[in-house]
């Protein structure tokens, strides 16, 4: 059996009411079972009201961990198959309990998706809508979070909203993707990789709902989440002051932290042709140009000198035959005019931007 370089605390969790009559909020694995050698988490957020948010929730996270749960440990590529046929199943699922409604709701179940999964050559993402995935760092705080797939994210993406305006938007409820039924273009998750090269002793990973950041900002959670006291403390802490602070939503996490990375056994985690890599906008992720190679400069300077010995070879042919015939001098730099106004210039192209829908979590 192939082992991960990866070691991990006992995973912690809680999945909380909040203010609210009743929990759409659904983990995988369920409380109480998780261990220092799961590999794969889900946290979903329903919506959609009573018997339906926790329907939608419950069928996603079941049906992508139970697919999931039979592959660890396993590659990238392997484990990201086994994703989205979990995730194919579940959209199945929800077509059927959709059907069987009978009343006005029908239709209107849905739920947010994040799933971590724990790999031999690296660790893998993926999330729908505005539940959260995040990696703490002693030391630094937060080094990764998911961008939220949300009207404010996009407005402050597009400079129109700040992050202090997008807290109290009437807007901020608004979500533009979710795992909901019946969808002509199933909504396709965004996923990131975290090569093993990228993680350190001591770092926390955390996968939560929007409830947990309700009335905790990143401050908050990376100084309850790093905190010099046992994990299963500092996930008390955070359920305390998720409490404390008057949280109104169900507010549900699974977080666990790095307590050994073994770096002789680390393998180069797959380029974007293997794992899809949508997560380009991230603030945390973003694409640099790579700097030029010696052999780079190389063909530079033989294609230079290859030019200007073909220039300097037909200048030569060139000129003397005009010599010969004794044309003036004159007509060569009419002949250079010429050519240079010829020259054509490159037109300017267009770039086009796709438009997504929204949908509202009428719950919050």
């Amino acid at each position: 059996m192939s082992h991960t370089p990866l070691t991990i605390s006992q995973p912690q969790g809680f999945s909380e009411l909040g203010q609210k009559p009743n929990q759409e909020d659904a983990l995988y694995p369920a409380l109480g079972h998780a261990s220092h050698t799961t590999h794969a988490f889900v946290v979903c957020d329903g919506m959609g009201g009573h018997a339906h948010g926790e329907v939608a929730s419950n069928c996603v996270a079941q049906a992508i961990g139970q697919h999931t749960r039979q592959a660890e440990p396993c590659t990238i590529q392997q484990m990201k198959q086994h994703f989205e046929e979990g995730l194919t199943e579940a959209y199945h699922q929800l077509n059927t309990l959709d059907s069987e409604q009978h009343d006005s709701a029908k239709g209107t179940m849905g739920t947010t998706l994040t799933f971590l999964a724990i790999c031999t050559d690296g660790i893998l993402l993926a999330h729908i809508g505005d539940s959260r995935i995040y990696q703490f760092r002693p030391g630094k705080g937060v080094v990764y979070q998911t961008r939220d797939h949300s009207l404010v994210n996009d407005l402050i993406a597009a400079g129109e909203l700040t992050e202090a305006e997008a807290r109290t938007c009437p807007q901020r409820n608004v979500i533009t993707k979710a795992v909901q039924p019946h969808q002509q273009n199933r909504t396709k998750p965004t996923f990131k990789v975290i090569p093993y090269s990228d993680v350190e002793v001591g770092d926390v990973f955390m996968l939560c709902c929007d409830g947990i950041v309700e009335q905790l900002d990143n401050n908050n959670l990376q100084q309850i989440l790093l905190a010099e006291q046992p994990f299963d403390k500092r996930i008390e802490a955070l359920k305390q002051a998720c409490h404390s602070r008057g949280t109104h939503d169900n507010h549900s996490c699974w977080a666990f932290d790095v307590e050994k990375v073994e770096h002789t056994k680390l393998q180069p985690a797959p380029q974007p042709d293997a794992v899809e890599e949508l997560f380009t906008h991230d603030a945390h992720s973003t694409n640099q140009p790579s700097a030029p190679t010696k052999h780079t400069w190389l063909l530079a300077v033989m294609l230079a000198f290859i030019i200007l010995l073909c220039f300097g070879a037909g200048y030569f042919l060139w000129h003397n035959p005009r010599q010969a015939t004794n044309t003036p001098a004159a007509a060569i730099p009419q002949k250079v005019e010429q050519k240079v106004e010829q020259t054509a210039t490159p037109a300017d192209s267009n770039d086009t931007n796709a438009t997504q829908g929204t949908i509202t979590r009428h719950h919050k």
